[in-house]
């Protein structure tokens, strides 16, 4: 569904299947065929087709919104995830140089 949620934010965001589709490397069929099984998955209809346009149904308006949001969340995860582990794969050596005196014991 993540995959779905990313071809509808950019439907939206590009304004045409077909900027979309080349925006995310696949065909505009397959972008037009993930689309409507996303629908077909909320039970709802998020476009409201017209022509060779659309414009976004009240459902629609609030998945595009909530989605761009939970893509951006997904995308800071998986950015600080990778530098947690980045940083887990670095080691830093710290060494230091123990000096020890020997004091003379002073007789009066």
């Amino acid at each position: 569904m993540l995959q779905q949620m990313t071809y509808f934010v950019a439907v939206v965001e590009e304004g045409t299947f077909l900027r979309a589709a080349e925006r995310c490397n696949i065909s505009q069929s397959a972008i037009s065929q993930q689309i409507k099984a996303l629908e077909g998955r909320l039970g709802v209809p998020l476009l409201r087709r017209s022509g060779r346009g659309f414009e976004l149904t009240e459902a629609g308006e609030y998945f595009y919104n909530r989605s761009r949001s939970l893509l951006r969340s997904v995308d800071t995860l998986t950015k600080r995830t990778r530098e947690i582990g980045d940083q887990a794969h670095s080691s830093l050596a710290v060494g230091y140089l123990h000096l020890s005196a020997r004091l003379n014991s002073c007789k009066r």
